[in-house]
């Protein structure tokens, strides 16, 4: 028997069987147009169901006409014929498939925002209006009626987001609802909300009923594991067929969609104390795209299922690959919330680490027309993907890498002690090279003649960018560096050492980040108004209150006007004068990046050599964009 056996073991869920506990979460994508369903949101789940999962729930849907958001909807029968497609397109796969049934509350962007009472989100957030009873009934019927509908369009399950702060949720919340009436006070009165929800659906339609319900809010006089035990139990009092734990709100999205810092399986503890109080099947989610640790969790009893989210983002096949053992192939998902952060703004869903989500319906690596030999110069995350795809395409491919391991910024971030997971993302791609033949030069600069010696048809110049260096007095000086050697480990930084970080962008936060653990006294100089420009904003929220905790000293709308050895002079952006200075025994620079592309791509052309430049070589962006590059420019070659 394998490891993983225990996840490919049928499992029922009401009435139904499913073929195996592997569920896949409900992911926003902004992928539709305007709430209804389009070719690229059907492809995408028709590309998870043939990865082999057993069961897929589609992405929340507002149940309610008046609410605005960027979620497809279920509140009228024009929405139906949409998601009957995703229906179809899965089913096919021997996938069960759901919808998730949601109305935010006051957790909105824009229009109406209702809550059990009038306690705004957070000090930017307006006042939400107090529903009233009888609005309260009406939103009740709208749950009853997106059930309807959704039996319509053929889903075999269904699922309300009770959790995360959307309004079942919050009514839930003793910090958040105050009402005195029957819908607050007691947790009995405050779950009354919930539970009139899921028998209005029970008695609306016969579908199973799944239940997303907090474990804990993880907010201070929250919702908490106690209280969800105790729910729970009323939720399946009240016909509820499953329940699926997960936690968190807008508040404490660490929690929710917890980036690479946490550790894997954090909620655990919570699905476990649920499942040892019902007899319905529960559910697990929390960062258990491991296989091993996904197989524990149902194996040990304290789950029946597991869900993967971002892990079937980032590698679709993660199912059937575990099932056949071929472990080495999954593309692992490092938690960098890319995909979170973009649908977080309304951008379309799209992943770090692979680069067909959200052009499933068109994404196709053909084999070329005519195989060539294909020279990539550099090794970072566009190099490293434009080498992988050209390399399934048939091509005779290189990478050739001027210092002495690859990776370029992923062994970078990978440096920082939040930042690891991205390690595991640069031995996949190396992993995959190997296994797909490429060949992988290192200490290897690559000037004009060795293109000539080489004979490439095709140069793929991915060299990335160079550090800006300012005209700042004194910037030359010989304790001021590129934040990236210290990263690397190439400054040797003494505990007690005084470092001035220069910029705070995402590599001044890493750098500052990895010093200070080691015992270093560090500020970060920024002369915008906040840090961590770069950085996804969950990740960036916790990095930031990490290093005030840890004594990191930051420095905002502040300009460097001077280094000299043992300080660094600077003013307020805007102002003028002598300024302030910080002591500094070592500077770090992390300001900005220049493109090095054309510069060298101009140096290995020759007459009618096809050069072509990407990633950041070309325009220094972020993982994703990188990543993407490299993709087409492999598809292109």
């Amino acid at each position: 028997m394998n490891a993983t056996d225990a996840l490919f073991t049928p499992v029922r869920l009401g009435g139904l069987t499913l073929a195996n506990r592997l569920v896949m979460a409900p992911m926003g994508t902004c992928l539709d147009q305007g709430g209804f369903v389009t070719d690229d949101t059907v492809a995408y789940y028709r590309r998870r169901a043939e990865g082999g999962v057993g069961a897929i729930t589609v992405e929340g849907c507002l149940v309610s006409p008046d609410t605005v958001g960027p979620e497809p909807r279920l509140s009228a029968p024009e929405y139906v014929p949409g998601l009957n497609r995703i229906v179809e397109a899965v089913r096919p796969h021997g996938t069960v498939v759901g919808v998730q049934l949601m109305h935010p509350g006051r957790q909105v962007v824009d229009g109406p925002s209702v809550a059990p009472s009038p306690v705004p989100l957070n000090s930017a957030s307006p006042t939400p209006h107090e529903l009233t009873e009888p609005e309260i009934s009406r939103i009740v019927a709208d749950y009853a009626q997106a059930a309807r509908l959704a039996a319509d369009a053929g889903f075999d399950y269904l699922e309300v987001h009770g959790a995360h702060g959307y309004l079942p949720s919050n009514f839930l919340s003793p910090r958040h609802n105050l009402r005195t009436d029957g819908y607050g006070g007691t947790l009995a009165r405050r779950a009354r909300f919930s539970v009139e929800v899921a028998q209005a659906i029970v008695a609306a339609v016969e579908l199973p009923l799944v239940w997303r319900l907090n474990g804990t809010d993880a907010e201070p006089g929250g919702f908490d594991l106690d209280s969800a035990v105790t729910v729970a139990r009323l939720l399946e009092d009240a016909g509820v067929a499953a329940i699926s734990v997960s936690s968190g709100t807008w508040l404490t999205l660490h929690e929710t969609l917890a980036p690479m810092a946490v550790r894997r399986g954090h909620m655990r503890p919570l699905v476990k104390a649920v499942r040892q109080a019902v007899s319905v099947p529960v559910m697990a989610v929390g960062r258990l795209d491991d296989p091993a640790l996904a197989a524990e969790v149902v194996a040990s009893g304290d789950a029946d299922l597991v869900l993967l989210g971002r892990g079937l983002i980032a590698e679709p096949d993660w199912p059937n690959l575990v099932r056949a053992g071929r472990l080495s192939e999954v593309r692992p998902c490092i938690a960098c919330n890319a995909c979170v952060d973009l649908v977080g703004r309304g951008e379309r869903a799209r992943c770090s680490v692979n680069p067909e989500v959200g052009r499933e319906r068109t994404w196709a690596v053909e084999p070329a027309a005519a195989a060539r030999r294909v020279m990539v110069v550099g090794s970072g995350p566009s190099g490293l993907e434009a080498a992988r795809i050209a390399r399934l395409r048939g091509h005779e491919v290189s990478v050739w890498e001027r210092d002495g391991s690859c990776g370029g910024k992923l062994g970078v971030a990978g440096a920082a002690p939040s930042k690891q997971e991205v390690l595991r993302f640069r031995e996949f791609q190396l992993r995959r090279l190997g296994e797909l033949g490429v060949r992988i030069r290192t200490g290897a600069p690559v000037s004009a003649r060795t293109v000539a010696e080489q004979r490439p048809d095709v140069v793929v110049v991915a060299t990335g960018a160079v550090p800006l260096v300012p005209p700042i007095p004194g910037i030359g000086g010989p304790h001021v560096h590129d934040a990236q050697r210290l990263l690397r480990g190439e400054i040797d930084v003494a505990p007690g050492t005084r470092l001035v970080v220069v910029g705070g962008s995402a590599t001044g936060c890493e750098t500052a980040e990895l010093v200070r653990a080691r015992g270093a006294e560090v500020t970060i100089v920024e002369m915008r108004s906040s840090v961590g420009r770069g950085i996804e904003a969950i990740t960036r929220r916790q990095l930031v209150k990490q290093l005030r905790r840890d004594g990191v000293r930051i420095v905002t709308n502040a300009v460097v006007v001077g280094i000299e050895p043992g300080a660094v002079h600077w003013r307020p952006a805007g102002e003028e004068g002598a300024g302030e200075s910080f002591p500094a025994d070592l500077v770090a620079l992390a300001i900005g990046w220049r493109a090095t592309g054309p510069e060298i791509a101009a140096e290995l052309a020759g007459e009618g050599r096809d050069v072509r430049i990407l990633g950041d070589a070309e325009n220094p962006a972020d993982f994703v964009a990188a990543v993407n590059a490299g993709a087409d420019a492999g598809l292109a070659v």
